[in-house]
């Protein structure tokens, strides 16, 4: 299983693209982008420990700095999958 829609798994010059953006509009956000939802702009990120979903595209500036806005945080890998599979179902059979 590679994709869960609405998640699509990032893979080759998606993945490097996606990261290269994030590194531009967030500098210094050390998180590696892995899956992007379809159906909106929201991206999974792993962050070394867990997952941040964020909408790289939604972008707050406050002192001339974006605002970093997460949208779901996951303590683990595992429970970002749970989630994905949640979507599927919601996405798939609503």
């Amino acid at each position: 299983m590679v994709d869960l829609d609405p998640w699509h798994l990032l893979q080759g010059e998606d993945q490097v693209w996606r990261a290269r953006h994030i590194e531009q509009v967030f500098p210094g956000w050390a998180i590696v982008p892995f899956a992007r939802r379809t159906d909106n702009d929201d991206v999974a990120c792993w962050t070394g420990s867990g997952v941040v979903v964020i909408d790289d595209w939604d972008l707050t500036w406050k002192n001339g700095m974006p605002i970093r806005h997460v949208q779901d945080e996951y303590a683990t890998m595992g429970e970002w999958l749970v989630a994905a599979v949640q979507d599927f179902v919601e996405f798939e059979w609503s």
